[in-house]
């Protein structure tokens, strides 16, 4: 299993170097230590990290709430906080932002790494829960022809992609990277799933790694197609050139 990438916000020097020191101890990586809510959030923006350990009390015109509050509105990422008070107004505060995990200060290594296993395996579920869900594949199934989206599970949470958008998508390695003309988005699921959540009207299999999006195509010289805008070049298999063929002419 990789090892989780963690952000640690944290404005005691002291205790975020004992942080720090503890989560390498344990088998982490640190992706860094930052003291301030706005400097967690531009961290954030720079990279995902896989989970935020959050100190509440942070000096400065940000609390370590209202920080995770901001980065949970666009991020999907586990927030454990972090507090020397366990007051009861504090926690209900602190729950608004619906946090994986609540440390009270000072805490053992073995505390630590309890809470992140425990968030880690509770984020994962709740992840494949919100993609799995009824509603949530109902509102915004691939077919559906007023949003023409799909969702699908990216390297930095949920992606929201535009089918119009896609060029083509290809298999890599377990994973798969989906096209677009300024930026590629990789994703967990592979190609097999992909082809199922993709209008078969539009998106058309070519050979064992790719499936492009008929509207993109510059140039067809079999074996090989031209995609528009970015020129790439695909080698189109045996087996797909007769129904590639079929469905570029109508």
């Amino acid at each position: 299993m990789e090892k989780l990438n963690i952000l640690v916000v944290e404005d005691e020097f002291l205790v975020a170097a004992d942080i720090e020191e503890s989560l390498l101890g344990l088998g982490y990586n640190v992706q860094n230590t930052v003291a301030k809510g706005q400097d967690a959030i531009n961290e954030v923006e720079k990279k995902l990290p896989d989970l935020i350990l959050m100190d509440i009390a942070l000096k400065g015109d940000m609390t370590g709430i209202e920080a995770a509050n901001i980065i949970g509105k666009k991020h999907d990422v586990p927030v454990i906080f972090l507090t020397a008070n366990a007051d009861v107004a504090t926690i209900e505060k602190a729950k608004i932002s619906l946090p994986y995990g609540y440390i009270i200060k000072p805490f053992s290594e073995k505390e630590l790494q309890t809470n992140i296993e425990i968030a880690r395996y509770k984020f994962e579920n709740d992840i494949q829960s919100k993609i799995e869900s009824d509603q949530y594949n109902t509102f915004f199934k691939s077919n559906n022809k007023v949003k023409n989206q799909v969702i699908l599970e990216g390297q930095k949470g949920l992606e929201k992609i535009n089918l119009p958008n896609v060029y083509y998508v290809e298999q890599a390695g377990e994973n798969t990277i989906v096209h677009l003309r300024d930026e590629s988005i990789m994703v967990k699921e592979d190609l097999d799933f992909l082809e199922t959540k993709l209008p078969e009207d539009t998106f058309v299999r070519v050979s064992g790694d790719h499936i492009i999006n008929l509207d993109k195509v510059f140039i067809a010289k079999y074996p090989e197609l031209i995609m528009a805008d970015k020129m790439t070049v695909i080698t189109v298999e045996d087996d797909y050139i007769d129904l590639l063929q079929a469905m570029l002419k109508k």
